[in-house]
């Protein structure tokens, strides 16, 4: 349901608000893979929607979490972690170190190599933000 809510614009403070990310973040270690994967994917849409969101979604220690299982789980999982990889990094340098710091670029470039192309455009477009941002910085 949350998931379904973060499409939609005038949703999005409401569900801030309603502390919705710390109540997703449990959620990605739930033992349904589905009820993993929606949970990433609505993190996914919060934190592509401002940079705020995509900031307390590194403050909420969620970005460890994520990584973590990443290698492990199934396409629709990966595609979904990726996509909130990608949703932080894109606000700023910052965020993008954030990805960086906690350990996720080896995971996304295993991610290149996987035989989904949805995941591999995934974790292209969140290397290719955390790319841009280190230019920017002459890293």
């Amino acid at each position: 349901m949350v998931a379904e809510l973060a499409t939609r614009p005038q949703n999005i403070e409401t569900l801030q608000n309603a502390g919705v990310m710390s109540l997703l973040r449990p959620l990605l270690l739930d033992v349904v893979p589905t009820i993993q994967q929606t949970a990433a994917l609505a993190l996914g849409r919060l934190a592509n929607y401002n940079d705020d969101l995509a900031e307390a979604v590194v403050k909420g220690d969620i970005l460890p979490q994520l990584v973590y299982s990443l290698a492990e789980q199934n396409r629709f999982y990966k595609k979904a972690a990726a996509f909130v990889l990608r949703a932080v990094g894109k606000h700023s340098p910052q965020l993008a170190q954030a990805i960086v710091d906690c350990g996720a670029l080896d995971t996304l470039v295993i991610c290149l190599e996987d035989f989904d192309p949805g995941v591999k455009e995934a974790a292209a477009w969140a290397l290719g933000y955390i790319a841009r941002h280190n230019a920017g910085n002459g890293a």
